[in-house]
C-alpha cells in the first residue's frame, strides 16, 4: 500500500473540508485506491479552527515553514489563496523536493507556467485540480484528452457566485438583494468584488488557456466585464428574446490566434449552458476528434472542492504527467475589439420627446443595423425609460464608440450596458 504523508496549509473553508474526507473516508480510499492519506501537520494563523475540527496541538503550528521543511511529509497542499505567501511555499515545496497541491487558480494562473516547469525537472508532482470548477473533473481530463485531441474551444459558467445570483434575478430579484441573498447562504464571499467583477472567472480562463492550448496569458490582456452593471430589466427583456444572461469565459483558436475574454452574454434555448442554474458551474469544450463535450456540476463549496484536492492526492505518483503542461505556444491575443457579434444595448433614456430618435440616428452614423427596439417594457421612474436596442453583427470597438458617445450626449443617464449574444 502506498502512503503519502501530508501537510495542510489553510483551514477555511476548503481546508475544513479536507481534513473532514480524509477522516471520514479513510477506509473506503485504502479499499478502492490502495493509498493511505495521512495528515502529518496541518498550518493556520489561529487554533481556533483546528480546535473547531478537533485536531491536536502536537499537528498543528502557525507557521508554514515547519509544513515544507518538515523530512516525514512528501506533499504540501496550500489552502490559503493569493499570490504573494502561496507562491513562496510553493517555490519553497519544491526545494525540498515536495510535491504540490493546491486549489489556488490565481496562482496558477500568474505562475502555473513557471511552476510547472521546476517540478518537472526535479521529478516532482504540480497538481491543481480543484482550481477550476470546483468539484467538477475537468482539468484532468482535459490532460488526457489532448494526448489525441486538439482542443479548438471552451467556453462556460465558472463562477458559481455570478451564476447564483443571476438565477436569482431571472425569477425576479434586484441585483443587491439577490446578492444579499447569495452571502447569506454561503454562495458569495462577505467583499465578493473578484466574482462579480469577473476577475475570479478571469483566473480560471487563464488556467484553462495553459491547460487547453499551452499559452499563458497575461491577465491584463484579457478583456473583463462583470455582472455588476447588470439589472432585472435585462433578465425580464433577455426572456422575452427566449435568452438568459450568464457571465461566460471564453478561450478560442482563430487560425494563428487566440480570443480570451469574460463577460455577460445572451444565451439562446439551445445552447447547453442556458439552463445551467444556481451554483452550478458548466464548461463546453469542443475538440478536434471528440467535437463537442460538456463537464457539469457544483463549482465550489467545501465539499465538492475539497473532493477535487483528493482526487489530485490519490494521483500522486501514478501519473507520470500530472506537471507538465502543454508545451509553451505563441499566440497573438485577438482584441476584443476586433471580434464581431450581435449586441443586446440597454439604455436609461431621459424622458423627453425626440431622444430615442436622435439615439437611433447615432447608430445610423456608426453604421450599425438595428434589429430590434424593445420601448418601455416595464416603466420605474418616469424621468428615464428604459429602452433595449438588439443590432445585428457589428464590431465591438463600433458599439463602443457609440456608447461612449450617447453617454456624453446627455441623451441617457450613464447607467447603459451592451452585453454580446453567445452565438
Amino acid at each position: 500500500m502506498r502512503k503519502i504523508n501530508i501537510g495542510i496549509i489553510g483551514l477555511g473553508t476548503i481546508g475544513e473540508g479536507l481534513f473532514k474526507i480524509i477522516n471520514s473516508e479513510r477506509l473506503s480510499i485504502r479499499k478502492k485506491f490502495n493509498v493511505e492519506i495521512n495528515i502529518i501537520k496541518v498550518c493556520d494563523l489561529d487554533y481556533k479552527l483546528a480546535k473547531k475540527l478537533k485536531i491536536e496541538k502536537k499537528l498543528f503550528t502557525n507557521n508554514y515553514n515547519h509544513i515544507v521543511e518538515d523530512p516525514k511529509i512528501d506533499c504540501v497542499v496550500e489552502l490559503i489563496g493569493g499570490t504573494t505567501i502561496a507562491k513562496t511555499i510553493a517555490d519553497k515545496a519544491f526545494k525540498f523536493n515536495k510535491h504540490f497541491v493546491t486549489a489556488n487558480k490565481a496562482l496558477i494562473a500568474m505562475y502555473g507556467n513557471k511552476l510547472s516547469k521546476v517540478a518537472t525537472i526535479k521529478n516532482l508532482h504540480l497538481m491543481y485540480e480543484a482550481s477550476v470548477g470546483g468539484g467538477i473533473p475537468l482539468l484532468n481530463s482535459i490532460k488526457e484528452s489532448i494526448l489525441t485531441n486538439e482542443i479548438k474551444s471552451f467556453h462556460g459558467i465558472l463562477n458559481g457566485t455570478c451564476n447564483y445570483i443571476l438565477s436569482l434575478m431571472n425569477d425576479g430579484k434586484e441585483f443587491n438583494a439577490a446578492l444579499s441573498e447569495a452571502q447569506n447562504l454561503g454562495f458569495a464571499e462577505a467583499d465578493p468584488t473578484l466574482d462579480i467583477n469577473g476577475y475570479d472567472t478571469a483566473h480560471k480562463v487563464c488556467v484553462m488557456a495553459q491547460e487547453c492550448f499551452g499559452y499563458s496569458p497575461n491577465i491584463k490582456k484579457i478583456h473583463i466585464e462583470g455582472i455588476e452593471k447588470i439589472k432585472k430589466i435585462d433578465l425580464d427583456v433577455a426572456k422575452e428574446l427566449n435568452c438568459k444572461i450568464k457571465l461566460i469565459g471564453r478561450g478560442k483558436i482563430m487560425g494563428k490566434n487566440l480570443a480570451l475574454s469574460v463577460n455577460p452574454m445572451l444565451l439562446k434555448k439551445n445552447n447547453p449552458l442556458f439552463n445551467v442554474e444556481n451554483e452550478f458551474n458548466a464548461v463546453l469544450i469542443e475538440s478536434k476528434n471528440l467535437g463537442p463535450i460538456m463537464k457539469y456540476g457544483y463549482g465550489a463549496g467545501m465539499l465538492p472542492t475539497a473532493s477535487a484536492v483528493i482526487t489530485d492526492l490519490i494521483r500522486l505518483n501514478r501519473d507520470n504527467n500530472s506537471s507538465a503542461m502543454l508545451s509553451s505556444k505563441n499566440y497573438n491575443l485577438v482584441n476584443i475589439n476586433d471580434i464581431q457579434s450581435k449586441f443586446y444595448i440597454r439604455f436609461f433614456v431621459i424622458n423627453k420627446s425626440g431622444y430615442l430618435a436622435k439615439i437611433t440616428s447615432k447608430f445610423a452614423k456608426y453604421k450599425i443595423n438595428i434589429e430590434k427596439i424593445i420601448q418601455n417594457p416595464h416603466i420605474t421612474n418616469l424621468k428615464k425609460v428604459p429602452v433595449v436596442i438588439t443590432t445585428k453583427k457589428s464590431k465591438f470597438s463600433k458599439l463602443n464608440k457609440l456608447l461612449s458617445e450617447v453617454e456624453k450626449s446627455g441623451l441617457t443617464s450613464k447607467e447603459s450596458i451592451m452585453m454580446p449574444f453567445e452565438e
